[in-house]
């Protein structure tokens, strides 16, 4: 990925999980073949740490993480086909409470690479 297209995906990325989901912390973002991850350092709160302390918590905050990334899909579509040229086919993600972090992986219609640009 071109060093210029990969610091847009990164800047764009940030711009809007800072809108959506008020995720204001440290990111980073790593491109593999068709997918894209974005690393989310101390997105979790301690509310939410909290609560993923008991089982009926952690099944929650899975439920409520996963109906968050279905409604965000079609916006994020949006921005990744804009910079990519590709298609969002899903996206899910990951929470590790005792980092506080969480990790969003978004999977592409094909290879992320500069030829799509």
């Amino acid at each position: 990925m071109k060093p210029g297209k990969r610091e847009r995906l990164c800047q764009e990325l940030r711009k809007f999980f800072a809108q959506r989901l008020a995720v204001s912390g440290d990111t980073e973002v790593t491109v593999v073949d068709d997918l894209i991850l974005l690393r989310c350092k101390d997105a979790v709160s301690p509310a939410e740490a909290n609560l993923g302390t008991m089982k009926a918590g952690r099944l929650l905050l899975r439920e409520v993480n996963e109906r968050v990334c279905r409604e965000l899909q079609p916006d994020l579509d949006r921005v990744l086909r804009e910079i990519t040229g590709l298609h969002l086919v899903d996206i899910c993600v990951g929470l590790f409470l005792a980092r506080r972090e969480k990790i969003f992986l978004f999977t592409m219609t094909d290879r992320v690479s500069s030829e799509h640009r």
